[in-house]
Protein backbone atom coordinates (compact mmCIF):
# COMPACT_ATOMS: atom_id res chain seq x y z
CA UNK A 1 0.00 0.00 0.00
CA UNK A 2 0.90 3.60 -0.58
CA UNK A 3 2.74 6.06 2.11
CA UNK A 4 0.63 8.59 3.53
CA UNK A 5 3.29 11.14 2.12
CA UNK A 6 2.83 9.67 -1.90
CA UNK A 7 -0.89 10.50 -1.35
CA UNK A 8 -2.73 12.93 -3.77
CA UNK A 9 -4.68 16.03 -3.48
CA UNK A 10 -7.56 17.56 -4.42
CA UNK A 11 -8.91 16.20 -8.04
CA UNK A 12 -11.83 14.93 -9.41
CA UNK A 13 -12.40 11.95 -11.42
CA UNK A 14 -15.08 10.39 -13.35
CA UNK A 15 -17.45 8.03 -12.33
CA UNK A 16 -17.44 4.15 -13.09
CA UNK A 17 -20.49 2.74 -14.49
CA UNK A 18 -22.57 0.39 -12.48
CA UNK A 19 -22.20 -2.76 -14.69
CA UNK A 20 -18.12 -2.08 -14.75
CA UNK A 21 -17.88 -1.92 -10.95
CA UNK A 22 -14.96 -3.96 -9.51
CA UNK A 23 -16.22 -6.01 -6.70
CA UNK A 24 -14.96 -6.27 -2.78
CA UNK A 25 -14.31 -9.68 -2.31
CA UNK A 26 -13.32 -11.35 1.28
CA UNK A 27 -9.93 -11.74 0.23
CA UNK A 28 -9.98 -8.18 0.21
CA UNK A 29 -10.70 -7.51 3.44
CA UNK A 30 -8.34 -10.27 4.77
CA UNK A 31 -5.40 -7.90 2.90
CA UNK A 32 -6.72 -4.85 4.89
CA UNK A 33 -6.75 -6.35 7.99
CA UNK A 34 -2.99 -7.84 7.96
CA UNK A 35 -1.18 -6.10 9.77
CA UNK A 36 0.79 -2.90 7.71
CA UNK A 37 4.14 -1.19 7.82
CA UNK A 38 2.47 2.23 8.66
CA UNK A 39 0.34 0.90 11.02
CA UNK A 40 2.64 2.41 13.70
CA UNK A 41 2.92 5.34 12.38
CA UNK A 42 -0.76 6.01 12.25
CA UNK A 43 -1.04 4.34 15.74
CA UNK A 44 1.67 7.49 17.26
CA UNK A 45 -0.98 10.07 15.26
CA UNK A 46 -3.72 8.32 16.68
CA UNK A 47 -2.31 8.26 20.64
CA UNK A 48 -1.40 12.41 19.56
CA UNK A 49 -4.68 13.00 19.03
CA UNK A 50 -6.20 11.19 21.88
CA UNK A 51 -3.92 12.28 24.86
CA UNK A 52 -3.53 16.10 23.30
CA UNK A 53 -7.62 15.86 22.20
CA UNK A 54 -7.74 19.81 22.96
CA UNK A 55 -7.23 23.40 21.05
CA UNK A 56 -6.66 25.80 23.79
CA UNK A 57 -2.71 24.83 23.71
CA UNK A 58 -0.89 26.28 21.10
CA UNK A 59 2.01 23.61 21.59
CA UNK A 60 -0.83 21.58 21.18
CA UNK A 61 -2.26 22.80 17.77
CA UNK A 62 1.04 23.06 16.23
CA UNK A 63 1.95 19.69 16.72
CA UNK A 64 -1.17 17.72 15.29
CA UNK A 65 -1.51 20.11 12.48
CA UNK A 66 2.26 19.54 11.75
CA UNK A 67 2.50 16.29 12.12
CA UNK A 68 -0.79 15.10 10.19
CA UNK A 69 -0.27 17.54 7.47
CA UNK A 70 3.21 16.40 7.19
CA UNK A 71 2.96 12.86 7.35
CA UNK A 72 0.03 12.83 5.01
CA UNK A 73 0.84 15.51 2.15
CA UNK A 74 -1.45 17.45 3.08
CA UNK A 75 0.66 20.45 4.35
CA UNK A 76 -1.02 23.90 5.75
CA UNK A 77 2.65 25.74 4.81
CA UNK A 78 0.96 25.17 1.03
CA UNK A 79 -0.60 28.60 0.72
CA UNK A 80 -1.30 31.78 -1.21
CA UNK A 81 0.22 34.93 0.05
CA UNK A 82 2.68 34.08 2.17
CA UNK A 83 3.35 36.58 4.37
CA UNK A 84 4.84 34.65 7.51
CA UNK A 85 8.02 32.20 7.33
CA UNK A 86 8.70 28.83 8.70
CA UNK A 87 8.11 28.51 12.42
CA UNK A 88 6.63 31.99 12.62
CA UNK A 89 3.71 31.01 10.26
CA UNK A 90 2.16 28.41 13.05
CA UNK A 91 2.98 30.17 16.09
CA UNK A 92 2.09 34.09 14.47
CA UNK A 93 -1.50 32.34 12.26
CA UNK A 94 -1.81 28.62 12.62
CA UNK A 95 -2.04 28.53 16.24
CA UNK A 96 -4.21 31.60 17.38
CA UNK A 97 -6.30 31.15 14.37
CA UNK A 98 -7.42 27.84 15.13
CA UNK A 99 -7.44 28.75 19.29
CA UNK A 100 -9.82 31.58 18.80
CA UNK A 101 -12.56 28.84 17.21
CA UNK A 102 -14.92 26.69 18.85
CA UNK A 103 -13.27 23.30 17.75
CA UNK A 104 -13.43 21.52 20.77
CA UNK A 105 -16.97 21.97 20.67
CA UNK A 106 -17.30 21.09 17.08
CA UNK A 107 -15.88 17.65 18.25
CA UNK A 108 -17.79 17.02 21.48
CA UNK A 109 -20.57 16.99 19.62
CA UNK A 110 -19.81 13.77 17.76
CA UNK A 111 -21.04 10.84 19.77
CA UNK A 112 -19.78 7.39 20.13
CA UNK A 113 -23.36 6.52 18.63
CA UNK A 114 -22.81 8.44 15.98
CA UNK A 115 -22.18 6.59 12.86
CA UNK A 116 -19.12 7.25 10.35
CA UNK A 117 -20.29 9.53 7.64
CA UNK A 118 -23.28 11.32 9.49
CA UNK A 119 -24.07 14.75 8.08
CA UNK A 120 -22.90 16.03 11.26
CA UNK A 121 -19.16 14.89 10.51
CA UNK A 122 -19.71 16.93 7.00
CA UNK A 123 -20.96 19.99 8.22
CA UNK A 124 -17.33 20.03 10.54
CA UNK A 125 -15.51 19.11 8.15
CA UNK A 126 -17.05 21.95 6.48
CA UNK A 127 -15.78 24.47 9.04
CA UNK A 128 -12.43 23.39 9.48
CA UNK A 129 -12.46 23.55 5.30
CA UNK A 130 -13.71 27.07 5.59
CA UNK A 131 -11.11 27.37 8.75
CA UNK A 132 -8.33 26.20 6.93
CA UNK A 133 -9.27 28.64 3.78
CA UNK A 134 -9.13 31.24 5.88
CA UNK A 135 -5.47 30.76 7.17
CA UNK A 136 -4.06 29.47 3.96
CA UNK A 137 -6.19 30.85 0.76
CA UNK A 138 -6.52 27.80 -0.54
CA UNK A 139 -9.15 24.52 -0.37
CA UNK A 140 -7.76 22.39 2.74
CA UNK A 141 -10.85 19.45 2.44
CA UNK A 142 -7.69 16.71 3.01
CA UNK A 143 -5.71 18.20 5.09
CA UNK A 144 -9.19 18.55 7.37
CA UNK A 145 -10.86 15.25 6.78
CA UNK A 146 -7.00 14.04 7.80
CA UNK A 147 -6.81 16.00 10.72
CA UNK A 148 -10.69 15.05 11.72
CA UNK A 149 -10.12 11.45 11.42
CA UNK A 150 -7.27 11.11 13.94
CA UNK A 151 -9.42 12.95 16.74
CA UNK A 152 -12.41 11.00 15.88
CA UNK A 153 -11.50 7.97 13.96
CA UNK A 154 -14.78 6.08 14.18
CA UNK A 155 -16.62 8.96 12.25
CA UNK A 156 -14.46 11.53 9.58
CA UNK A 157 -13.84 9.63 6.46
CA UNK A 158 -10.34 9.99 4.47
CA UNK A 159 -10.18 11.95 1.84
CA UNK A 160 -7.66 13.02 -0.66
CA UNK A 161 -7.11 12.47 -4.59
CA UNK A 162 -6.57 9.00 -4.74
CA UNK A 163 -9.26 7.49 -2.24
CA UNK A 164 -11.56 9.76 -4.51
CA UNK A 165 -10.49 7.86 -7.91
CA UNK A 166 -10.22 4.63 -6.43
CA UNK A 167 -13.51 4.52 -4.57
CA UNK A 168 -15.43 5.51 -8.03
CA UNK A 169 -14.72 2.22 -8.84
CA UNK A 170 -16.27 0.27 -6.54
CA UNK A 171 -19.69 2.15 -5.97
CA UNK A 172 -22.43 3.00 -8.60
CA UNK A 173 -23.26 6.52 -9.80
CA UNK A 174 -23.87 9.22 -7.60
CA UNK A 175 -27.96 9.36 -8.58
CA UNK A 176 -27.71 5.84 -7.60
CA UNK A 177 -26.64 6.66 -4.70
CA UNK A 178 -29.03 7.78 -1.09
CA UNK A 179 -28.48 11.29 -0.27
CA UNK A 180 -27.16 12.64 2.70
CA UNK A 181 -28.81 16.24 3.95
CA UNK A 182 -27.24 18.90 5.64
CA UNK A 183 -27.66 22.22 5.53
CA UNK A 184 -23.64 22.98 5.95
CA UNK A 185 -21.56 20.91 3.45
CA UNK A 186 -18.68 21.09 1.37
CA UNK A 187 -19.97 19.42 -2.53
CA UNK A 188 -16.73 17.21 -2.88
CA UNK A 189 -16.69 16.14 0.64
CA UNK A 190 -20.13 15.32 1.03
CA UNK A 191 -20.36 13.41 -2.26
CA UNK A 192 -17.27 11.22 -1.43
CA UNK A 193 -18.64 10.77 1.90
CA UNK A 194 -21.90 9.41 0.53
CA UNK A 195 -19.89 7.12 -1.63
CA UNK A 196 -18.33 5.63 1.21
CA UNK A 197 -21.16 5.26 3.32
CA UNK A 198 -22.92 3.03 0.22
CA UNK A 199 -19.64 0.57 0.00
CA UNK A 200 -19.75 0.27 3.88
CA UNK A 201 -23.21 -0.70 4.08
CA UNK A 202 -22.76 -2.91 0.67
CA UNK A 203 -20.13 -4.79 1.84
CA UNK A 204 -22.13 -5.18 5.32
CA UNK A 205 -24.38 -6.79 3.40
CA UNK A 206 -22.46 -8.92 1.24
CA UNK A 207 -19.45 -9.55 3.17
CA UNK A 208 -21.18 -9.86 6.62
CA UNK A 209 -18.73 -7.10 8.18
CA UNK A 210 -18.50 -3.52 8.77
CA UNK A 211 -15.53 -1.42 7.68
CA UNK A 212 -14.21 1.48 9.56
CA UNK A 213 -12.89 4.76 7.89
CA UNK A 214 -9.35 3.80 8.21
CA UNK A 215 -10.03 0.34 6.96
CA UNK A 216 -12.38 1.73 3.72
CA UNK A 217 -9.28 4.11 3.36
CA UNK A 218 -6.38 1.07 3.15
CA UNK A 219 -9.43 -0.72 0.64
CA UNK A 220 -9.03 2.31 -1.93
CA UNK A 221 -5.39 2.80 -1.45
CA UNK A 222 -5.14 -1.12 -2.40
CA UNK A 223 -7.27 -1.26 -4.77
CA UNK A 224 -5.18 1.88 -6.50
CA UNK A 225 -1.89 0.34 -5.70
CA UNK A 226 -2.84 -2.79 -7.44
CA UNK A 227 -3.92 -0.80 -10.57
CA UNK A 228 -0.50 0.87 -10.95
CA UNK A 229 1.21 -2.02 -10.20
CA UNK A 230 -0.45 -3.70 -13.23
CA UNK A 231 0.10 -0.63 -15.74
CA UNK A 232 3.93 -0.34 -15.00
CA UNK A 233 4.63 -4.13 -15.22
CA UNK A 234 6.92 -4.46 -17.71
CA UNK A 235 5.84 -6.85 -20.45
CA UNK A 236 6.79 -10.63 -21.01
CA UNK A 237 9.17 -10.97 -23.28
Amino acid sequence: MTHPECRGSDIVFELSSKKNMRQVTKEDIDTIRTPWVWDLGNHILYDMCRNHPGHSQDGEIVAKVWLIGRSYAASIERRRNAKHIGDDFYEAVVAPTMRNQPIDLWLGSIQQTDKSGSAKTIAIHKKLTDLFYSITGLEKRSLASKYLHFHKPDAFFIYDSRARQSITKVVPRLKEIPELKTDEFDPEYRDFVRRCVWLRDNIQKTLGTELTPREIDKLLLMITDNEIRVRTKPPVV
